[in-house]
């Protein structure tokens, strides 16, 4: 349930509301606003409705019932949009990031140059995959310790902040001193163990939605790094699986909608792995950006014919730029849009 505090609710408040939710078998999550605070009390409320008596506090305002599987990553509980900060770019709020990079590092040439064209173009959020998830056991699965290498000498050169995706708890400690926001890969979006681990790393985590995942699932995956401590967390609507084999899967623009809508956290999406196809990249992110979405996650490689996984839908680096500038007005229109609703109604 959340429980909304009378405003300016003093500290003492806070704290004896805080207290008897605990009392009660329910963890207290608060949320101080500028005016007024919200605390979350994270229990299984559909059988024990107890913090209803709450409401005759004099400091609370009301309790409102969340029947929703997540809690805090609901807009019930935290009614503005969280910002995540990923060395210095910002995801979220009232602008488009643009997160870049190859399907996986190939070898220190081929990131070195791609990671050279995107930071010319003032792109500071690099993929950096040395673990790759394949369906085959015999396709390209990453160079792995030695795509670790590769990511200190170029960071240090460069120095960019990396995304870059976990397998399993093994590789989070393997990565941490190279990385600065783990992705959880379609296929670990349900893996709760990897979740619960990711949460107390203390890096933010990129979420990419199940391959069949529904809005829910991915929002309640969402919620085990949250419930974990995990409060930087950015949603990737990354396609979800469909009958039809013209893309590799179907972007589901709505599900970016729905999603900004029931949730305060920051949503990107990913129409490289939707779509497949590098002329479809482009028609994909102006549909998403319009959606509401607060970045693009990109594949580029510098010379995609050759690369390794994923050939067809890796925009060639050089012509990243032009790209973007196609893109630009629908930015520019969403990021004015975005900075309207946030601004204050003056009364």
């Amino acid at each position: 349930m959340i429980i909304i505090l009378k405003r300016h609710a003093s500290e003492t408040d806070i704290a004896t509301v805080s207290d008897m939710v605990s009392s009660l078998r329910y963890q207290p999550r608060i949320i101080r606003g500028v005016e007024q605070t919200v605390i979350a009390g994270i229990g299984d409320e559909l059988s024990n409705r107890s913090l209803e008596v709450l409401k005759n506090l004099p400091a609370v305002e009301s309790v409102i019932a969340v029947q929703k599987k997540y809690k805090l990553v609901s807009r019930e509980y935290h009614p503005s949009d969280t910002v995540v900060n990923v060395g210095g770019t910002l995801i979220g709020g009232d602008h488009i990031a643009i997160l870049a990079g190859p399907c996986s590092i190939e070898s220190l040439e081929q990131f070195r140059a791609a990671v050279s064209d995107l930071t010319a173009m003032g792109i500071r959020v690099i993929r950096a995959m040395p673990f790759k998830p394949r369906t085959s056991p015999y396709d390209f699965q990453g160079l792995k310790w030695e795509g670790i290498k590769i990511m200190r000498e170029v960071k240090e050169e460069f120095k960019v902040s990396f995304v870059s995706e976990v397998l399993g708890p093994s590789q989070i400690e393997a990565l941490a001193d190279v990385t600065d926001m783990y992705q959880v890969g379609a296929r670990n979006s349900q893996n709760y163990d990897l979740l619960e681990h990711l949460a107390r790393s203390g890096k933010p985590v990129l979420l990419k939605r199940g391959l069949a995942g529904t809005i829910e699932e991915w929002l309640t995956s969402a919620e085990y790094l949250l419930v974990n401590g995990c409060q930087q967390v950015v949603l990737c609507e990354r396609g979800i699986r469909s009958y039809d084999k013209v893309t590799r899967n179907l972007l589901d623009v709505g599900g970016i909608a729905a999603a900004k809508q029931l949730s305060h956290l920051p949503v990107i999406a990913d129409p490289s792995h939707a779509s497949g196809k590098r002329d479809l990249v482009l028609p994909l992110a102006k549909a998403s950006v319009a959606a509401g979405a607060d970045g693009l996650e990109i594949e580029i490689h510098p010379d995609p014919v050759h690369a390794y996984s994923d050939a067809s839908q890796q925009i060639p680096s050089e012509h990243l730029k032009e790209f973007l500038e196609q893109l630009k007005p629908w930015i520019q229109l969403a990021e004015t849009e975005k900075a309207a609703r946030q601004k204050p109604v003056e009364e």
